[in-house]
């Protein structure tokens, strides 16, 4: 059982934490995962797979420290004490001693002594018999009373129904001021965080359709200039859905004022470039740990910056 429990917590161990660390490898690493589904890869990188990768991984740390605990040797039982007593000489390598024998004294005769006679008892009268004594009779019971009859009970005026109240409902008290402050400034953190990780993930969906599309036409859907949603509309990758994508995804931002984010394409046919155009990097996870490249002929800031991927032939578009 303890065999058991190691080799479980270390599977649980070295699987965990290579989900969870999945979202941290290097590009290089990253591309060991073309060859597998879509939706696996799009399930690696979001923050469940991180969760369930870290929390497999502390369980499987957790049985092998329990298996450590609870492991030990047993206790050998003591050996008789009796069996020791009875071989006290043959570990010595001695013969046991006869133990000495006693002669018996010779009896002396004892005179026997007459025994008493004793006198018979003078005889008894066999005593006389009496008659029975009659039995009392049991007593007559009283006939029990006839229950006298309970008036019925009166009947109730109905409940008058509940009725809402015109007013409204008390408001909760207001949390305090610094409580407030650490929610906006986890949720300001942690919201530029899951965008990113959301548009990596549909690049990915997207950049595996493009090269879908180039192995069955040789060439890839030819767009001028770098556009996207606000440009093209819907399709604002020619022909690549339906037939290798249900729909083209769109920024999870979805906003539709110009200089806003939004995922862009250009393509000659030969070479092409798919960005995340225009997004904030404040608060956020690098996104280079997860596979794209930070466009530079844009001088990207924190505050807007392009990601994604490109062939050599676009990377200066």
């Amino acid at each position: 059982m303890r065999v058991v429990l190691i080799l479980l917590g270390l599977l649980l161990l070295v699987g965990g934490g290579a989900v969870a660390g999945a979202q941290y490898a290097p590009p290089d690493l990253l591309k060991m995962l073309d060859s597998a589904p879509a939706q696996a890869r799009d399930f690696l990188m979001t923050p469940t797979a991180l969760y369930a990768g870290a929390g497999g991984a502390g369980f499987g740390l957790l049985l092998v420290i329990i298996a450590a605990v609870t492991g030990g040797k047993k206790k050998e039982k003591p050996v008789k004490a009796k069996r020791e007593k009875a071989k006290p000489q043959e570990a010595k390598g001695e013969a046991p001693e006869p133990a000495p024998v006693a002669k018996p004294a010779p009896a002396k005769p004892v005179p026997a002594k007459p025994a008493p006679v004793a006198a018979a008892p003078p005889p008894q009268k066999a005593p006389e018999p009496r008659p029975p004594e009659p039995e009392p009779a049991p007593a007559p019971q009283p006939a029990m009373a006839a229950a006298a009859p309970q008036p019925a009970p009166a009947p109730q005026p109905p409940r008058p129904k509940p009725q809402a109240s015109a007013q409204p409902p008390a408001a909760a008290p207001a949390a305090d001021g610094p409580a407030d402050k650490v929610t906006l400034a986890d949720t300001a953190r942690t919201t530029p965080r899951l965008h990113n990780r959301r548009r990596v993930s549909d690049l990915v969906t997207i950049n595996d359709a493009l090269k879908a599309y180039f192995k069955k036409n040789g060439s890839y859907p030819a767009a001028s200039g770098l556009g996207g949603v606000m440009e093209r509309g819907a399709a604002w990758i020619p022909g690549l859905a339906p037939e290798f994508l249900p729909e083209l995804p769109l920024d999870p931002v979805a906003s539709t004022e110009a200089g806003g984010p939004q995922y862009v394409y250009a393509s000659d046919g030969k070479d092409y470039k798919l960005l995340a155009h225009n997004v904030s990097l404040v608060g956020s996870t690098s996104v280079e740990v997860l596979g794209v490249k930070i466009d530079m002929t844009r001088q990207p800031t924190m505050e807007n910056a392009s990601f994604g991927y490109w062939t050599p032939g676009f990377a200066e578009v």
